[in-house]
């Protein structure tokens, strides 16, 4: 692990995204609050649209979104195929370092089981981060989403977080530091590309995330060294889009996604099984673990 070294830098040369129509309302409505009716979309042929909605805006601060066809081998709803690209830019003209997206394609249907992956690799900025998104859904106070992102905080790449978002108000379930994977210390990062898989299965939210590079084989949902489970409660159990989240770019920067995957899950009764154990026996040991540090502060 001493060999890690920073992350990649992006190439300069990003092409202005294209606007395009963005149905942004998840109940089709032309309008829902707190939902942009504007996604920027640049497409390739045939390849869909891409709909953005703010979890917190700043300002008149936006990003812009270019997709295009990866040559890489990937998949999109279950299919073989080549797989999507995206690269998201924060203009010169942002002010602000506080707006955070999220993202998915319109030709995907609600699901209350999905899965989300992304591989994220390249970025600009000290505090870029990258993420998931599933459950995605309009409200009367706003966008509703589940996210798993990778940690700015510090610094420190090499923890994890699940939050809750009901409009502007995010809440942290679940935060861990993935020390097998991206190192035991915040001076250790991991090369890039980093990948990201996180699902939904009823009340268990699922993430996995890794080196590409270290760890070319993609790591089992059960291998706690590369993530994590947590259980939401029961009012976060609903049909909801699932996708990519994006924040915090400064103006100028910008963040490149590769092979976009998204899919409803249909996890037959025995997975369902395993993912509510696994989940169970994790959050126990965390409850141990957090009783065992306050007893010791005492």
């Amino acid at each position: 692990m001493a060999g890690w070294g920073p992350g990649a830098t992006a190439s300069p040369q990003v092409a202005e995204a294209a606007r395009g129509r963005a149905e942004a309302d998840l109940s089709r409505t032309p309008r829902a609050r707190g939902i942009s009716a504007s996604g920027r979309t640049a497409e390739a042929a045939a390849s869909p649209h891409l709909v953005t909605a703010n979890l917190t805006a700043d300002g008149a601060d936006r990003y812009e979104y270019v997709l295009q066809q990866s040559s890489r081998s990937g998949r999109r709803g279950g299919q073989a195929g080549t797989g999507l690209d995206l690269v998201v830019t924060a203009p010169a003209s942002n002010q602000g370092v506080n707006l955070r997206e999220v993202g998915w394609f319109d030709d995907e249907s609600p699901a209350v089981d999905a899965q989300s992956c992304v591989t994220w690799s390249e970025f600009t900025g000290p505090i870029a981060q990258a993420g998931v998104a599933l459950r995605v859904r309009s409200a009367p106070g706003g966008p509703q989403a589940i996210t798993v992102t990778n940690n700015i905080f510090f610094g420190a790449r090499n923890g994890w977080n699940v939050h809750l978002w009901s409009g502007s108000r995010g809440e942290v379930i679940g935060q861990v530091v993935l020390s097998h994977s991206f190192g035991p210390t915040v001076f250790q990062t991991p090369p890039l590309p980093w990948r990201l898989c996180a699902r939904t299965v009823g009340r268990v939210v699922q993430f996995k995330a890794w080196s590409m590079v270290l760890q070319p084989d993609e790591p089992a949902w059960a291998d706690p060294g590369f993530g994590a489970s947590f259980v939401v409660p029961d009012e976060w159990v609903y049909a909801g889009r699932a996708g990519w989240y994006v924040g915090h770019l400064v103006g100028g920067d910008q963040s490149d996604y590769r092979q976009l995957d998204a899919e409803a899950l249909e996890p037959a009764l025995g997975e369902r099984v395993a993912v509510t154990s696994q989940a169970s026996a994790q959050e126990l040991v965390r409850s141990v673990a957090a009783t065992l540090d306050q007893v010791r502060g005492n």
